[in-house]
């Protein structure tokens, strides 16, 4: 009974602290994630691990491009919704 207690209180703590991280802003999240990703790749010796840390890494350079790409689409979206508005101010 003591350890399923001890399980839940170590869950808890993790949940407590990725539902903080969705606070942040994403470059902190992203270089927080790398670190720790460095840090299990060196340190833990097991195959699987280490598996696990080269996956995170590759998570966050996916998130990283989505977010340059979608950025991008919004910011050109601006641009051309305003130079078609300045456009059809300048003809009236």
């Amino acid at each position: 009974m003591a350890s399923r207690a001890r399980t839940t209180g170590s869950n808890f703590i993790l949940a407590s602290l990725l539902a903080s991280l969705s606070y942040l802003p994403f470059q902190l999240v992203a270089q927080f994630t790398l670190v720790v990703c460095l840090v299990l790749f060196i340190l833990d010796p097991f195959p699987v691990s280490r598996l696990v840390s080269v996956a995170g890494v590759g998570v966050v350079l996916v998130l990283n491009r989505l977010k340059r790409h979608f950025l991008g689409t919004n910011e050109r979206q601006q641009e051309q919704s305003s130079t078609s508005t300045s456009d059809k101010s300048d003809k009236y």
